[in-house]
């Protein structure tokens, strides 16, 4: 009888999925900082509130964008530790210019979080 070993995820991919999801690497940092930003910028000019959709927007101008990248980064956005936005009980549909098969969808609207500096 032979038996199969299943990995989740090969080594050499792992390393890119970290990087996707690593803001603090070198290759990550502008795009994370871009993102922090473009969050500030519409927490500002919406009393607070930001819509994915809008933040979506600005980072699609960027010649780095990485969709991939943009939702690990608002799993890090909302953490406890060292987030800075909340999420909210609000929903809007999800623009479906720059997402690929979620238009059909909804997302959750978040706030910046409060004392929590640019």
């Amino acid at each position: 009888m032979t038996t199969t070993a299943a990995r989740p995820v090969d080594p050499e991919q792992a390393d890119l999925l970290t990087l996707i999801a690593d803001e603090w690497t070198t290759l990550g940092k502008p795009f994370a900082d871009a993102f922090r930003d473009a969050c500030w910028d519409d927490a500002i000019e919406n009393a607070g509130t930001v819509n994915p959709n809008r933040v979506r927007k600005v980072l699609m101008k960027r010649n780095d964008y990485d969709p991939r990248q943009l939702s690990a980064l608002w799993g890090s956005a909302c953490s406890t530790k060292r987030g800075f936005l909340d999420k909210t009980d609000e929903r809007v549909d999800i623009d479906p210019d720059g997402s690929k098969g979620n238009g059909n969808k909804d997302v959750l609207l978040r706030r910046w979080r409060t004392g929590v500096e640019r």
